[in-house]
């Protein structure tokens, strides 16, 4: 007995050094990587699962923008219940425009289009509360409402590495819900026209795929365009049209104006960057000597963190340099700029991509003169040499009233000149390059940048702004470098082929998140014509838009 009890007393002491040990090395860690700069991303830390059409994983506060929706399975009968079904690739909706037949859509917030899946496998449309069949018409299978005493066969969901789709069994074969195109034989298409049917096709891996969005979650992510206002007697008549305000900046009331004095208290640098660490390094050195002194800076950069001690050493030299390593290795432009938004601390933040750099044109303090003083919301600097300044215009810009268009009018700023106050250097403008002091909340409140944009991101977070009523201003005087890199691969994949991937999906998808056609590009100079006499501006007429 002498014996056994000496055993399990030594065994104890055992236990309780390996605890100690494991303790003063996680004690280690932490500080190590606190000292050095490095931060990891508590959210992946958490879930590391592979994020797909069926998981929530966006903070609160942006959660209706993530497009990730999960499928409520706590309503009693239902697989999903009152769900939009989005289509993956261009991000237009399934719905009926006839109650009849299902074709494709704009996904408008003022419409039910919502479709419910019960668990015995009938698929509802919820405006009229009858069920998804389908019509054989020669070699189609076309999706058509019926009644749902009328429905034998089912249908089910699948979702395979992160890709989900509905699909339906005939004669033996999985078959998906797909949209087709008219223009095209009824083919399958990843990208169809307005009113092109919805049949049942073989699975396609980009055409059928669906992204399920709760619809309470689509009418808080399109509260924007839901809210807008056509306005009157307009030769613009759809929802978006009420967007084209350009309100002049006005100066703040007095009791409204909190002076920054010190710009490392109320300014924070927002990076995201694609493992290059030794260019934020080189952006931070470009502030400290600048400016004389350091600011805050949160670089959110995609994963996984294997970078030698020699990085960590350089992160360490800069106290205020908050660097976080996310363990998604590929979490694009925008959900990027988003998770970085929110680390900051101050009132406002100065965004930037990796490659900039300050110089002594960099004046910081004349941004956030504007932005303590007056009604703006983004206050821009520019770069070196080239000065990107935009109006942005919602149109038909033709007889054609079926085509929905938004206008991009290069130097338009500068041309109109509507200047801020107290600033005559400065002027209003829609759209600037991606190097901007913004008020934290208000970008934050606006839902920040649309993650499912990986990249062609640009425009849309400033149409975002036109739609909320912010106001954008323009300095050309204060100016950054920028600064590109060589060629530089990343985890063998070149960084430029990243930022091009797929970019005509992205840009479908900016199009239909705001239910137009397309986007186009023009000089000001040659497209638009102001009244000097009374500041009105009119735009040329353009081609018909053809791609349908």
């Amino acid at each position: 007995m002498g014996l056994v009890r000496k055993i399990k007393s030594t065994l104890t002491r055992w236990l309780q050094l390996i605890k100690l040990v494991l303790v003063v090395l996680m004690i280690n860690f932490f500080f190590y990587n606190l000292r050095s700069g490095i931060v990891y991303d508590p959210a992946f830390l958490e879930n590391s699962t592979k994020e797909n059409e069926l998981m929530v994983s966006f903070p609160v506060k942006l959660r209706a923008n993530s497009k990730n929706i999960s499928i409520h399975t706590n309503i009693s009968g239902y697989i999903f219940h009152n769900h939009r079904l989005r289509l993956w690739y261009e991000g237009r909706c399934i719905d009926s425009s006839d109650e009849e037949k299902l074709t494709v859509q704009f996904c408008d917030p003022d419409l039910q289009q919502a479709f419910s899946l019960t668990m015995d496998n009938r698929l509802i449309y919820e405006r009229t509360g009858r069920c998804v069949n389908y019509k054989s018409h020669d070699t189609a299978k076309f999706l058509e409402l019926v009644d749902c005493s009328d429905v034998t066969e089912r249908f089910f969901t699948e979702n395979t590495d992160g890709m989900f789709y509905i699909q339906r069994i005939v004669k033996n074969e999985e078959l998906c819900i797909t949209p087709m195109s008219e223009r095209n034989d009824l083919n399958v298409t990843t990208s169809p026209c307005l009113e092109d049917p919805v049949g049942l096709t073989r699975c396609d891996k980009h055409a059928s795929r669906m992204l399920l969005m709760e619809e309470g979650f689509f009418q808080e992510d399109r509260q924007l365009l839901k809210m807008a206002v056509v306005p009157p007697n307009s030769s613009c008549d759809f929802k978006a049209c009420g967007f084209n305000k350009r309100e002049p900046v006005k100066l703040l009331p007095p009791g409204q104006v909190g002076r920054c004095t010190k710009l490392w208290e109320c300014v924070t640098l927002a990076v995201k960057t694609t493992r290059r660490p030794h260019l934020i390094l080189r952006l931070a050195e470009s502030v400290r000597e600048s400016l004389g002194f350091d600011l805050p800076i949160v670089a959110y950069d995609d994963g996984p963190n294997d970078y030698p001690d020699e990085i960590y050493q350089q992160i360490a030299e800069y106290p205020l340099l908050q660097y976080v390593v996310s363990k998604n290795e590929d979490l694009g432009i925008a959900r990027g700029r988003n998770l970085a938004v929110m680390q900051v601390k101050t009132k406002y933040f100065f965004l930037l991509d990796d490659d900039i750099k300050f110089n002594e044109y960099t004046k910081l303090d004349k941004l956030v003169e504007i932005l303590d003083t007056t009604d703006v919301t983004v206050a821009s600097a520019a770069y070196k040499v080239i000065v990107f300044t935009s109006y942005l215009e919602f149109g038909h810009f033709n007889e054609n009233k079926a085509n929905r268009r938004l206008g991009v009018y290069h130097e338009a700023c500068t041309i109109v000149n509507q200047t801020i106050p107290n600033h005559p250097s400065c002027v209003r403008c829609d759209i600037t390059s991606n190097v901007f002091l913004a008020r934290t909340k208000e970008i934050l409140d606006i839902g920040g940048w649309d993650p499912e944009l990986m990249i062609v991101e640009h425009k849309d977070i400033f149409i975002r702004l036109k739609a909320a009523g912010m106001k954008v201003a323009l300095c050309p005087d204060v100016k950054v470098d920028h600064a590109r890199p060589t060629k530089i691969a990343v985890k063998g994949e070149d960084y430029s082929e990243k930022r091009r991937r797929a970019a005509g999906r992205f840009r479908a998808l900016i199009n239909n998140r705001w239910n137009i056609q397309n986007i186009f590009d023009r000089p000001a100079r040659n497209h638009l014509v102001m009244n000097h006499d009374t500041g009105e501006i009119t735009y040329k007429e353009e081609k018909e838009h053809e791609s349908c």
